[in-house]
């Protein structure tokens, strides 16, 4: 489009993955290299999906992202979130949350015990039962709310004031968090000044909290149930007129977890210019992106001995959790191999590609530098000098691939880590990014072998 803006520098998108606080910790890692390499200066967006929205909204709270150093960006994000994450977490840490959970507890309890303790006719009993019951499942339901405002307490109500979606547009960057919209089975942005999805069309902010825009991205299913939010105040317009869409605006939006539908984020970036094809105005003061970095800490899957199998209808309700499993994997392993099979730096670039590097947290800063190490080429020369930084020993490769597979392991949850795991993330989310930038997108992204030491990550957990 004529109307986006032209650089003598390619344009950076950056995606971030889900995978409650693992998520969070690992693209922080990934965000402060950006950061001490002056990468940040030329990011046209952040694209965030649950754990990863976490972070991408406390750092558009906090700073202006393009325009951060170093320095800054530890003292205002990186301390102070991982901070949070290591002393209390997210979810569980406020009060209302502790109560929350008992009052579930005990209700629960009471609408088995209240009818058998009662001396009335069986049939009163079991219509009380239900009456109790049906109750306690509204009271269930209200997770999602519980969810946003934890999260508004923990992370997006700085000086006591909530922090608004409108408030995280800064400069020309945009911290765009991602939901799954169910009706429509596509995904929702959210940006700070603007909503836009393909079937509902683009609206603005209102005056949405971020934290409610973070919770419906990060509303997993089973632990949270669908948000709800209202559409009216978006005041929604440009949907497109076509067979199977909504024959008016609806009057809400049926939210999930963004990873539902896309949990590396990516998608944002990859479909932006055939985006400004249904919203032209979106290109006005927007670059499009010349190179994107998705940041990836999605959970292994690990092997399942599957006991449970044997036990009707639990082994049948478990046999269908493993199938969501599998698809989950599934999809998000073509998306990843394609992403490494679109781009090799040895080769010329397809105009209609965009040059992706993944930073995968279940692999060692040894695998990539290692596969291009055997060429004849320039990048061959950055990934021989990625390995002499690591110090290219069976011991230390050992060491590397330990802390992959520890920290691909650790659960997907929103309670506290431990200090030790939570500087681990950060730790690998840095090194990783490093390295595989260096060798695939070149010496614009150096390496920095001063940070090649954990405890520069722990000394962030005040």
């Amino acid at each position: 489009m004529n109307n986006l803006k032209d650089v003598p520098v390619k344009s950076l998108a950056i995606s971030l993955s889900g995978g409650g606080h693992r998520a969070s910790l690992f693209t922080l890692g990934a965000l402060m290299y950006l950061v001490d390499t002056a990468a940040n200066e030329r990011i046209t967006s952040i694209a965030s999906v649950s754990g990863g929205s976490l972070t991408n909204g406390f750092v558009g709270q906090a700073l202006d992202f393009k325009s951060t150093n170093g320095a800054d960006f530890r003292r205002l994000v990186a301390r102070p979130l991982a901070t949070q994450i290591a002393k209390s977490g997210t979810f569980f840490a406020p009060l209302l949350t502790k109560l929350y959970v008992v009052l579930l507890i005990v209700g629960l309890i009471l609408a088995v015990a209240i009818p058998i303790l009662i001396p009335v006719a069986w049939y009163l009993r079991i219509l009380l039962f239900l009456v109790l019951l049906v109750i306690w499942g509204w009271f269930f339901g209200k997770r999602g709310s519980v969810c946003a405002r934890a999260f508004n307490t923990t992370l997006f109500s700085p000086n006591g004031r909530a922090t608004t979606l409108a408030q995280i547009k800064k400069n020309d960057l945009d911290h765009i968090i991602c939901a799954t919209e169910l009706r429509s089975a596509e995904q929702v942005y959210f940006g700070g000044d603007f909503i836009y999805s393909f079937w509902l069309g683009h609206g603005v902010p209102a005056n949405l909290p971020l934290a409610r825009a973070v919770q419906a991205s990060a509303c997993f299913p089973v632990g949270f149930p669908p948000t709800n939010l209202p559409a009216k105040q978006h005041r929604f317009i440009g949907a497109p007129s076509i067979s199977g869409g909504p024959p008016k605006p609806p009057n809400k939006m049926v939210l999930m977890d963004g990873g539902v539908y896309d949990n590396m984020g990516d998608q944002w970036a990859r479909g932006f210019r055939d985006r400004l094809g249904r919203w032209e105005d979106l290109g006005k003061g927007r670059l499009a992106p010349e190179q994107l970095i998705v940041v990836n800490a999605s959970a292994r899957i690990a092997w399942n001995p599957f006991r449970q199998v044997l036990v009707p209808l639990f082994g049948e309700l478990a046999a269908i959790n493993r199938v969501l499993d599998v698809l989950y994997i599934n999809t998000t392993n073509v998306r990843r191999q394609n992403i490494v099979a679109s781009y090799d730096p040895d080769e010329p670039v397809s105009a209609s590609v965009i040059p992706s590097v993944l930073v995968q947290i279940a692999q060692s800063p040894y695998v990539v530098a290692g596969f291009y190490a055997r060429r004849a080429t320039s990048v061959a020369q950055r990934a021989q000098a990625v390995l002499k930084m690591l110090g290219d020993t069976p011991e230390q490769k050992k060491e590397w691939a330990k802390i992959a597979s520890d920290n691909s392991s650790v659960a997907t949850s929103l309670s506290k880590f431990k200090p030790e795991v939570t500087a681990r993330l950060m730790y690998q989310g840095y090194v990783v990014a490093m390295c595989n930038l260096h060798v695939l997108f070149g010496e614009e992204f150096p390496l920095r072998p001063q940070e090649l030491a954990l405890d520069r990550f722990r000394d962030l957990i005040s």
